[in-house]
């Protein structure tokens, strides 16, 4: 792979991310591109009647996914080759009777949804965008909506009224992180919301039954850096391993075993949800791949699961917070998270197999422990390994500021990891 073909494939992840601004929308991407490769979309609700080769994809309540190739041979005898990834992303979201005014300012109430930089959010250019419940007849249907002509921001308070700013931040959620969208002397309401949804949806506001808002930074993805190695944007945590996996689900040589990439939502808020990595969905789908309970457990035997997310790149300006026997770079390969007290999944067998196939591929590898005196953040890896009984290991790409509205990883590393991830799916 040349430097002229890794900088397409980062410029096509900005273009994906950059029209991700929810997990719906995230989902809705992924379709599309699942849709164009001949992938058919399945329900839940009906009976499955799937052959060897044969491509599909179900989804689970608007922001969940998941799609694969059935293998050659049966799960029971070949297993399942399982990549998982997660559609959302620290944010800021709308609570209801949101829209107030105070001193002439229209501003906006929310909610913190996940663990975000509060900071990062401050003098952004911001903008709505969500899901939205539309009444049909004796039912209802869900629409996405971006209200990308509605431009506003979350202003910082002038350095003169608070002259320790720059020694630390000490920003308050409900007080500080509220955005003012426009100025008016009249008392507003929902009301004025919901007909900027409906203008925007070209429907009426009557039909409008509620909707899920949150509020995304509207500044696109660029490449960066010297020699252009930085791809720089928001929710690269962790629709960065989504693009890449749906890519090397895409390119990789079908096999004996059912290759399968898993698209979930909610893991910024633990993932206990009816479509999040703790729920019942990987159970649900891979117990009805492999035809009987009997033949899933017996599947999951002989499967490996792959839980795919970021990890913290060494970072120049504050060198102290990284173990320095296991501080891992960007640019130089994906990522294998290893932690004594199981907030990775990775074992030294599960880690093996992603070795040999690096090694194999001539693709580069990192291993990444926190300092012992920090506790890092958790993965879906755990709570598959726990729930299912597969074989786990958790990788990611290296990358500065997670959790920002601006985050920057590797354009090497993103071609590293698809390659690493056809490798994964063909073992």
């Amino acid at each position: 792979m040349n430097n002229k073909e890794m900088l397409e494939i980062a410029k096509d992840l900005n273009s994906f991310i950059d029209n991700s601004p929810t997990s719906s929308h995230c989902v809705v991407e992924s379709e599309k591109i699942l849709k164009k490769a001949g992938y058919k979309k399945l329900e839940e609700s009906q009976k499955w009647n799937l052959k060897a080769g044969d491509k599909f994809y179900i989804v689970r309540h608007n922001t969940s996914l998941i799609a694969g190739i059935i293998g050659k041979k049966k799960p029971n005898v070949a297993g399942f080759r399982m990549i998982g990834s997660h559609t959302d992303s620290p944010a800021i979201k709308l609570k209801p009777n949101s829209l107030y005014t105070k001193g002439g300012c229209v501003q906006l109430a929310t909610e913190i949804y996940g663990g975000p930089i509060f900071a990062s959010w401050m003098d952004k250019d911001l903008s709505l965008a969500g899901r939205v419940v539309i009444k049909k007849g004796s039912g209802y249907e869900i629409k996405l909506v971006e209200l990308d002509n509605l431009i506003f921001n979350i202003p910082q308070l002038a350095i003169h009224y608070n002259s320790d700013v720059n020694k630390a931040y000490n920003i308050n959620p409900q007080d500080h992180l509220v955005p003012v969208i426009g100025l008016s002397e009249e008392k507003l309401t929902d009301e004025w919301m919901k007909e900027q949804i409906a203008k925007k949806l070209k429907v009426k506001g009557s039909e409008i039954v509620n909707y899920d808002m949150e509020i995304y930074p509207v500044q696109k993805g660029v490449i960066s850096g010297m020699n252009d190695e930085f791809i720089s944007n928001r929710n690269i945590d962790n629709k960065s391993m989504v693009h890449a996996s749906i890519k090397a689900i895409l390119d990789a040589k079908t096999s004996d075993s059912t290759q399968i990439i898993a698209l979930y939502d909610n893991e910024e808020v633990g993932s206990s949800t009816t479509n999040g990595g703790n729920s019942s969905l990987t159970a649900d789908i891979l117990e009805r791949l492999s035809g009987s309970r009997e033949d899933y457990f017996r599947a999951i035997s002989v499967s490996y699961y792959m839980s795919a997310d970021g990890a913290h790149a060494f970072h120049p300006n504050y060198g102290g917070k990284f173990d320095d026997k296991n501080t891992v770079y960007i640019n130089k390969g994906p990522v294998i998270k290893i932690n004594a007290n199981t907030r990775y999944a990775t074992t030294a067998e599960s880690s093996s197999v992603f070795e040999m196939i690096c090694k194999k591929k001539k693709i580069p590898y990192q291993k990444f422990v926190n300092r012992s005196d920090v506790r890092g953040g958790g993965t879906i890896g755990s709570m598959i390994a726990t729930n299912i009984g597969i074989r786990t290991v958790d990788v990611g790409n290296a990358l500065w500021a997670m959790h920002s509205t601006r985050e920057t990883c590797g354009v090497d590393d993103h071609m590293y990891m698809i390659e690493a991830m056809k490798g994964f799916l063909e073992y």
